[in-house]
């Protein structure tokens, strides 16, 4: 039996997974999406088929997810690498850029924004995170699954004490990777404002 690498695959991690991939091929009658994601040290690029009505929600339902047509840009010098497949652990993933439908609106319920701040190794995102009316901004992402979203939000990259910094619209953060998370200010979302721990 041929191994993945063996037949053009890229693996971004070799642990095995107790559940089955997500395999997006087989579900033909679902939109295809532009994939874009950060991890550590790469940023990551492909196309996946949406299973749920939200991307958030596909992220949250797989541990691991199998992208066509990927690209894996390193961070450190800009190289990249293709592969028809990659598969990528959710574990993997600081964050997404959230593409594709935001669900039924029938489900969407009233909630009150609260800008927040997050940072997960050289990486640091802020946005607004939707909560309830009457909770906790921070025990209510604590309580969701481990992909959260953030809107009006933006990105910073923090190589050797640089900043790079991407402004998104809305992002799937991975609360699980974060190093902290914390309620901010509103004036904490321009730019300059904020700075991650422990960068020069």
């Amino acid at each position: 039996m041929r191994s993945p690498a063996a037949e053009g695959r890229l693996l971004l991690d070799l642990d095995a997974v107790p559940e089955d991939v997500y395999e997006p091929g087989f579900m033909p009658e679902r939109p295809v999406l532009q994939f874009e994601a950060f991890t550590r040290d790469a940023r990551l690029y492909g196309t996946i088929r949406l299973e749920f009505d939200r991307l958030t929600d596909l992220l949250n339902a797989h541990r691991a997810l199998q992208l066509h047509n990927a690209t894996f840009e390193k961070l450190a010098d800009g190289t990249t690498r293709e592969a028809d497949d990659i598969i990528v652990l959710r574990s993997q993933l600081i964050a997404v850029i959230a593409t594709g439908p935001r669900g039924d609106p029938a489900l969407r319920r009233w909630t009150r924004s609260h800008p927040i701040a997050l940072q997960s190794g050289d990486f640091l995102v802020a946005g607004l995170a939707h909560a309830l009316p009457g909770l906790d901004p921070l025990q209510s992402i604590n309580e969701r699954p481990p992909m959260v979203p953030l809107t009006d939000a933006w990105i910073e990259h923090w190589p050797n004490g640089e900043r790079q910094r991407q402004w998104i619209g809305t992002i799937i953060v991975n609360r699980e990777l974060a190093s902290w998370i914390r309620v901010v200010d509103e004036s904490d979302l321009e730019f300059g404002r904020l700075r991650p721990a422990d960068v020069a």
